[in-house]
């Protein structure tokens, strides 16, 4: 599955309006067969209110977060009204910048 079927797969799942991140592409074609699978189960159990979220500090969001393989972290952003908005796919550098700014981890580098 490549990434605009991966994109449409989502947008029947969680609506038409939601957006993706610039990397979300190339994060997507790299993904092997069961993790595709797995990821997208996980999105239809988020649909379902199957899945607790957190709560993020910053806004009125609902934030779920799933690992997929050693490095790559799906983070899906639904607006506390029902609507999710957001789905960003990329590293865990990202991830982590993404977390810090909506309050919900502190830096994990350590000095």
């Amino acid at each position: 599955m490549n990434a605009e079927e991966l994109k449409l797969q989502l947008r029947e799942i969680f609506g038409k309006q939601v957006i993706f991140n610039k990397e979300f592409d190339w994060y997507a074609e790299s993904l092997k067969e069961k993790m595709l699978q797995d990821f997208i189960s996980w999105c239809k159990q988020i649909r379902d209110d199957e899945l607790p979220p957190l709560r993020s500090r910053k806004r009125d969001i609902l934030v779920f977060v799933k690992r997929i393989g050693s490095t790559n972290r799906c983070i899906v952003l639904k607006i506390v009204n029902d609507e999710f908005k957001e789905i960003h796919l990329s590293d865990h550098h990202y991830y982590d910048t993404l977390m810090k700014n909506l309050g919900l981890k502190k830096s994990s580098k350590m000095y």
